[in-house]
């Protein structure tokens, strides 16, 4: 494409969202202070700051109440101060698990709900353990980074 195509084709776009009314990102951390510090928040600063945790299943074979126990089981998870959540409007990070369709294979991702991103995530395989054992191992080991680093069990 070439480049006064490309710039013609940008000045349409701007245009029809400034006639349409709809607001530019910087137009809409201007209006809300919240949403400005949300988009300048980075994924390790909050994966840093985080302390409520909500977990959302999107699969009939795993039980959110199962992670629950296994991440309340990790001393990481006591020392750090993590609570759990029922209520997502509550949560600073949401715990997102599902099933590969006909196979063993469980995805996570942990996502920041205020900023919809994707922070961490993961597959990991119903053999060899449980699941809920495997991913609360896995977001720990990869939380560990942004976290104090003198946790007091690092092998759990």
């Amino acid at each position: 494409m070439p480049p006064s195509l490309r710039r013609l084709c940008t000045l349409v776009v701007i245009s029809f969202c400034a006639l349409a009314g709809l607001p530019t990102t910087a137009a809409r951390a201007g209006q809300n202070p919240e949403a400005a510090a949300i988009v300048r928040t980075t994924p390790a600063e909050t994966l840093r700051t985080a302390q409520t945790i909500f977990i959302r299943t999107k699969s009939a074979y795993f039980k959110p109440a199962a992670l629950e126990q296994a991440l309340l089981d990790r001393s990481e998870v006591q020392y750090w101060g993590l609570v759990i959540s029922r209520d997502e409007a509550d949560a600073d990070l949401v715990i997102e698990v599902d099933r590969k369709l006909f196979t063993n294979i469980f995805v996570y991702s942990v996502l920041d709900p205020r900023a919809n991103r994707v922070l961490i995530s993961g597959k990991i395989g119903s053999l060899g353990g449980t699941v809920e054992g495997q991913i609360a191992s896995g977001f720990v080991k990869r939380l560990r980074p942004f976290r104090a680093l003198n946790s007091p069990v690092q092998t759990k």
